[in-house]
């Protein structure tokens, strides 16, 4: 029996190994000339699903193994994290996804930039919210708060769609358009500017949310 731990697969794989291993230990022990008749295989088939010394030890070690790893924190919410910044990149974070993302991560920066010129005195304000709903959901979840449990919070959700309505209202107006424009399409040390159609994507993104929390 491995030390494997609780997750995938190889916990289980190392359990199957130990019944085969005393099914075959049994089957050979049991061999006349090398071979067995089908009521000898039956009759150790049933022994083994008794169970065995051998096979009680597996599993009790495993099952330890099962709670310990269970009973770690699955939380995944840093404490240096800013939830403010999380919530106004959630609408479109599948397009920060993968090896090659539609909108590579360090052109971020820009978009916060524009954030903080959109929200104005605002911003200060949702963010202290946002803290606050981590803090509350802390005392409810403790070390295993994770980021869904965040987001799909209806405190979160109302203040996501309050900071929504602000930015799309900016994005309505030509200054608003001109900000953006000169603010998203720069590039961030080593990584190129991004396109206009990269640009609308997040766009897009946030108008579609906006409109969805308010139908909700």
């Amino acid at each position: 029996m491995t030390s494997d731990s609780c997750s995938g697969t190889r916990a289980c794989h190392s359990i199957s190994n130990s019944v085969l291993n005393i099914v075959m230990a049994l089957l050979r022990e049991h061999a006349v000339d090398g071979k067995l008749n089908l009521t000898d295989v039956e009759r150790i088939l049933t022994l083994i699903g008794r169970g065995t010394v051998s096979l009680d030890e597996a599993y009790r070690l495993q099952e330890e193994r099962c709670r310990k790893d269970h009973s770690r924190p699955k939380g995944n919410v840093g404490a240096r994290s800013n939830p403010f910044q999380r919530l106004v990149v959630r609408p479109f974070e599948s397009l920060l996804a993968g090896a090659s993302p539609a909108f590579p991560r360090p052109l971020l920066a820009n978009y916060f930039e524009f954030i903080e010129h959109a929200m104005g005195n605002e911003r200060e304000a949702f963010e202290r919210d946002c803290r606050a709903i981590i803090q509350a959901l802390l005392v409810v979840h403790g070390n295993n708060l994770t980021w869904d449990h965040f987001y799909s919070d209806a405190r979160t959700l109302k203040a996501l769609h309050g900071a929504l309505k602000r930015i799309t209202h900016v994005l309505s107006t030509p200054e608003g358009q001109k900000a953006w424009h000169s603010l998203l399409t720069r590039p961030v040390d080593t990584t190129p500017a991004p396109t206009i159609a990269q640009t609308n994507q997040l766009r897009q993104a946030l108008l579609e949310t906006h409109r969805g929390l308010s139908v909700g």
